[in-house]
């Protein structure tokens, strides 16, 4: 019985330390996320890009996922073409898989958007589309 009692505290102490180990490997994590993210984006993008009246520019937003163990990286690119009307694409990435985990695509003025899928789940709307994203993008 004495073992048995010695042996729980142990790993009460053991299971103590590691948890308070858990916010420096977060935040380190977190770090290796945004960093990855800004380097993605970097070589993806030269912030915008013009050529003959076709504007695009480009942002992401990143996420370390601790539940998922992943690092999750929405890229949004925004269209405008003097003889077409303005559309956004937005695609979610695993960057540790490398990964396209959601697609997005609406052209502005029309109701339903060209594409909306997230893993094999298939959407019909932008807000529908980021309530699936909310298991990635959150914790």
């Amino acid at each position: 019985m004495m073992k048995v009692i010695t042996a729980s505290i142990a790993l009460a102490l053991a299971a103590t330390g590691a948890q308070a180990q858990l916010p420096k490997d977060k935040e380190k994590l977190s770090e290796q996320c945004d960093k990855q993210a800004a380097e993605r984006f970097a070589k993806d993008w030269v912030s915008s890009h013009s050529a003959e009246g076709h504007l695009v520019s480009g942002n992401y937003k990143n996420h370390y996922n601790f539940r998922l163990n992943k690092c999750f990286y929405l890229e949004v690119m925004n269209t405008q073409d003097r003889a077409e009307p303005p559309y956004t694409i937005m695609t979610l990435y695993d960057l540790n898989g490398s990964l396209e985990i959601a697609s997005y695509s609406k052209v502005e003025g029309v109701d339903a958007p060209s594409i909306c899928v997230v893993q094999d789940k298939k959407c019909k709307s932008e807000q529908e589309w980021r309530s699936l994203l909310k298991p990635f993008m959150e914790d």
